[in-house]
């Protein structure tokens, strides 16, 4: 194995450089980590991580409040679905009473998380034992819930969830990509064999047939 003097990933025969890592000091600038109740800078720094944001990326990767924060959207974006998939009348969520509409929408979102938390997962460890990343497993996990603002297009009828789907494994590539260190092509191989995979079990849960 060798190691590219770049971006200091370790590589066999062939390696796709992504370039040299984003200095702390320049993420620190662009994204500093603020004090006390900052809802709008995460929200702000979500949207940026959605637009493929390297720096906010990185940024995400070290902020600690960036989980919570993280969580809260994509707690939101899990409601947005469920909410679009009621009103539609898909899989007969609209006919059932409130107590157990409520007990549905619990368990679902329960059960995404378990899920989304198992697909990063897989993909770190497959990163790690493949490719040779360097990250964690935490520090991969802030940026990508917080860039999972993107399932908010849920709510657009009919192709809202295939947006979302599409934009969160371009997501994946790039946090995997500069929270990794991994090339691109391979983040990118990485998140959508499997992003669809799971991205199709949590469809079905919103179906909930």
């Amino acid at each position: 194995m060798e190691q590219c003097p770049v971006c200091g990933n370790s590589y066999g025969i062939a390696h796709s450089c992504p370039g040299p890592p984003a200095t702390k000091s320049v993420v620190a600038t662009t994204w500093p980590i603020p004090t006390g109740f900052a809802p709008l800078h995460y929200f702000r720094q979500a949207v940026a991580i959605a637009r493929l944001d390297d720096d906010a990326v990185v940024a995400a990767s070290h902020d600690k409040h960036a989980l919570l924060y993280g969580a809260t959207i994509w707690i939101i974006g899990q409601l947005l679905a469920l909410t679009g998939s009621i009103w539609a009348g898909g899989g007969g969520l609209a006919g059932l009473s409130w107590f157990v509409l409520l007990f549905t929408i619990e368990f679902l979102i329960v059960l995404g998380a378990l899920l989304l938390l198992a697909q990063y997962g897989i993909c770190h460890l497959l990163a790690r034992w493949w490719f040779g990343a360097r990250g964690t497993y935490v520090g991969v996990l802030r940026p990508l819930v917080l860039g999972s603002v993107v399932m908010w297009l849920a709510v657009i009828p009919y192709i809202g969830l295939i947006i979302a789907a599409l934009w969160s494994i371009a997501v994946m590539m790039i946090v995997f990509e500069n929270v990794d260190g991994i090339g691109r092509l391979k983040a990118f191989g990485l998140s959508a064999v499997i992003g669809l995979f799971f991205q199709a079990l949590m469809r079905g849960l919103f179906a909930a047939r």
